[in-house]
């Protein structure tokens, strides 16, 4: 048996094949594939050295199982095991270091190498590390890439820019991979159940925190309300130097979905098994209306802007 075998066959024993996916994550050492992984799957922050080798992760979306591999970028790695993975993957993910100037040509080499592997798997190209003053216009990345030629191919494809450190378009940008993978009977829905909420200034001042449903419901999720200003607290000071960030957390069997512009951060608590990428496009929604209202010194009602618009993902009792 060789050794891609072993690892799958490892990795797949106890899985239903039905409700499991493969997704393969690929690019340069050192263009951010683990951090990436980390922060989609682990809810970490941190960064972390060059993969060399593999790591594989297990991540859940509803009832379903991805199988994650995360395989390391350095010449022996490309040329021993991309092939390998990415020809049986069901997903690929690209990962681009867009600071990286001197190795841009070897990253486009290595792009088209990797679609001759798998010519079927929706492929998502995420450029990383928006948050460095080095990285490079998006529109050159485009060019230099040639993205309109996938275009013309009708190749499954979304190309983005991302940051692994603060989270910018990383989780809406997973979303659109998972749901590629997924038939419509398997995605069970596209809103969210909202449990409550918090609006913060970025000096860690708080504006609003609530909860939905009856007392009763209210008094049961008092301790996740109160986890949740937590780690509020702990994001407004690892994110303190950025513009913009965003981030999943899991509190209890619940998730956080925290979302910063500027001097404002959002924060929902949702279902476990909701999407995150709704959650994000909600918080960013109702922030362009929360500043207005404090650019205009009026009266600001959170949960109240959330029940007016978005009455269909409030939570409702079960």
């Amino acid at each position: 048996m060789s050794f891609l075998s072993r690892i799958l066959k490892k990795q797949y024993s106890g899985f239903d094949s039905k409700s499991k996916r493969s997704i393969a994550i690929i690019g340069l050492d050192g263009a951010g594939k683990t951090t990436i992984i980390n922060r989609l799957l682990k809810s970490e922050f941190n960064l972390v050295r060059p993969t060399f080798g593999i790591n594989i992760e297990i991540y859940k979306y509803g009832s379903l199982e991805f199988i994650v591999y995360d395989i390391g970028g350095q010449t022996p790695l490309r040329e021993s095991l991309w092939n390998k993975f990415v020809a049986s993957a069901d997903g690929i993910v690209f990962v681009f270091d867009s600071a990286d100037k001197k190795r841009f040509k070897l990253a486009v080499q290595e792009f088209y190498n990797t679609l001759t592997y798998n010519k079927k798997a929706p492929l998502l190209f995420l450029a990383n590390k928006i948050d460095l003053k080095e990285a490079v216009d998006f529109n050159k990345i485009r060019s230099l890439f040639n993205f309109n030629k996938l275009i013309r191919e009708q190749r499954k494809c979304e190309f983005t820019q991302c940051s692994a450190l603060t989270g910018e378009q990383l989780f809406e940008s997973w979303d659109w991979l998972t749901h590629q993978l997924l038939s419509k009977k398997e995605i069970s829905s596209m809103n969210v159940k909202i449990l409550g909420g918090y609006l913060y200034l970025s000096s860690g001042d708080m504006l609003e925190e609530f909860l939905c449903g009856t007392p009763k419901t209210q008094s049961k999720h008092f301790p996740l309300l109160k986890e949740g200003n937590y780690e509020i607290q702990r994001f407004i000071k690892q994110m303190k130097n950025y513009q913009k960030a965003e981030t999943l957390l899991q509190t209890g069997n619940k998730q956080l979905i925290i979302v910063k512009e500027d001097e404002l951060i959002l924060g929902l608590i949702i279902q476990s098994d909701d999407p995150a990428a709704r959650a994000i496009r909600i918080l960013k929604n109702l922030h362009k209306k929360v500043a207005k209202k404090l650019a205009n010194k009026e009266k600001i009602n959170f949960q109240e802007f959330i029940q007016s618009d978005y009455p269909i993902d409030i939570y409702l009792e079960e």
